[in-house]
């Protein structure tokens, strides 16, 4: 996994993935992912609009200062329209998600080797059986075993 690079999206590393929280929570701050999930959920928003979906407590300068730290990160752009800026997604949900999945497993796999593909087979057993068939399917298109 590379190191000491910020997260930004096509290319970019994780510096920090928190075992103990969820969703994009894992690899961002909490108002950071509450802030990404809205700009992908909301057509061009200013920070205004994010703010309202974000409901009652969210302070319109600290949702500004994090927005524009997510712009420097790479993972939203903005441009100007009258007074406000508008913001957008540097990548869809589903790239984004792709990626961070893959900058993951491949860390791990590059850091742990056998024990982290000993690891994934265990999970297996939990797992329910259509996401069994989902990877056994996944494997077959991509020319692989299962």
């Amino acid at each position: 996994m590379q190191r000491g690079k910020p997260l930004t999206p096509k290319g970019g590393s994780i510096r920090i993935f928190k075992l103990n929280r969820s969703g994009l929570s894992r690899i961002l701050g909490e108002l950071e992912a509450r802030i990404t999930e809205a700009v992908w959920d909301l057509e061009q928003p200013t920070v205004q609009d994010v703010c309202d979906r974000l409901g009652g407590k969210a302070n319109y300068r600290t949702v500004m200062t994090v927005m524009n730290r997510l712009v420097k990160k790479g993972l939203l752009r903005r441009y100007k329209e009258g007074r406000a800026f508008r913001y957008v997604p540097s990548e869809t949900r589903e790239a984004f998600l792709e990626s961070v999945s893959q900058q993951v497993v491949r860390g791990l796999l590059d850091d742990f080797g056998e024990l982290a593909l000993a690891q994934f087979v265990d999970v297996l057993d939990e797992i329910p059986a259509e996401q069994i068939e989902a990877l056994r399917e996944l494997i077959r298109r991509r020319g692989g075993r299962g």
